[in-house]
């Protein structure tokens, strides 16, 4: 027998549906994502920018020496945050507004709560997996093995546990295939040249230079081996803080950066000279651009948001990221689209 709404029912459904649109278009205007992130807006808060001393933070480099910051009018401040504090912590700290890392270490940190926001992807490469022993040709031949790492949860050990893996190796902490010593950076190509461990993981320009000093050979390179190359190794991100109120500010750092990236790949050589000449990293000319050259600097938000799936997919199968995490929804709240960001 079917029923029918009185009336009476009729019109309490009707408010109880006026009342609820009405709550979700007020959820909907006050959201940061609604907002215009405009970078031709103006906004005079000096965003605070994270020092950066890495080969592969070349964008921010360049978009300070060559001015790009200032050509889309941000104002901006770079903080020394220290060796023994990690971008993140300095983000989270209030300490800084903005920067660039490898976005294999910050995936877990975002499924943890991180208040960030991704803004674009900055390029390929970074990292390399390097051995000296002629009998180990594949990662495969590392089962049983040890592996010197800086830090057992750093970038450069994500990779080579990433590489480990899709040879169908078993990379988890307590029942592994391949144990992770960690060491001094500077011990590494010690350590690996006298055979205390079977491959060592780090990230570029020094594997350039231990492997001209050394000789080790590269196992495996996130710059050229396939389901890497095309990979966004690093991108730039900003607090959500920032987001949230300073709309224009995000959408100036977000364009500069591309800028500075875009300039990159055109003017690689001259990119390698000016983080030498202002002591932005250490190294020589020759193992630097080898290793710039080895990278595709093509800055992309879809490009990132792509690769962000593949590395998250990646980090659940190694035990990285808990079988709960909703990769979908992880992604979706990661990552802010600004106008004019391709």
């Amino acid at each position: 027998m079917k029923k029918y709404l009185t009336p009476k029912f009729f019109g309490l459904g009707l408010m109880l549906l006026t009342l609820s649109v009405g709550l979700a278009a007020c959820s909907n205007s006050s959201s940061s994502t609604s907002k215009n992130y405009d970078a031709s807006e103006k906004d005079p808060y000096v965003l605070k920018i994270s020092e950066n001393s890495d080969l592969c933070g070349a964008p921010q480099q360049i978009a300070v020496e060559k001015g790009f910051f200032r050509e889309v009018g941000l104002k901006y401040k770079v903080v020394k945050i220290g060796q023994d504090t990690s971008n993140l912590d300095a983000l989270n700290a209030g300490k800084i507004d903005a920067s660039n890392s490898l976005m294999a270490s910050i995936i877990q940190p975002l499924a943890n709560g991180a208040k960030l926001k991704i803004t674009t992807g900055l390029h390929t490469g970074c990292l390399q997996l390097l051995t000296k022993d002629g009998k180990i040709k594949s990662a495969a031949d590392l089962k049983g093995k040890k592996i010197g790492v800086t830090a057992v949860a750093g970038s450069p050990a994500i990779f080579a546990k990433r590489v480990l893996a899709k040879s169908g190796l078993k990379v988890s902490d307590d029942k592994g295939d391949v144990s992770f010593v960690t060491y001094q950076s500077d011990q590494l190509g010690q350590v690996l040249d006298k055979g205390e461990v079977d491959a060592i993981a780090l990230g570029d320009p020094d594997t350039e230079v231990l492997k001209k000093q050394y000789h080790f050979k590269t196992l495996a390179n996130s710059s050229t081996d396939k389901g890497f190359k095309d990979e966004y190794c690093c991108v730039a991100y900003v607090s959500n803080d920032i987001a949230k109120k300073h709309p224009a500010v995000t959408a100036k750092y977000t364009l500069a950066m591309q800028k500075a990236t875009n300039w990159i790949q055109k003017h690689k050589e001259q990119t390698a000279a000016i983080q030498l000449d202002k002591n932005y990293v250490a190294g020589n000319k020759d193992s630097n651009l080898t290793s710039l050259n080895s990278y595709t600097f093509k800055p992309s938000y879809s490009g990132a948001y792509d690769s962000f799936d593949t590395v998250a997919s990646d980090l659940r199968k190694i035990g990285i990221l808990s079988d709960d995490v909703d990769l979908k929804a992880l992604r979706t709240n990661s990552f802010l689209k600004v106008k004019d960001v391709k």
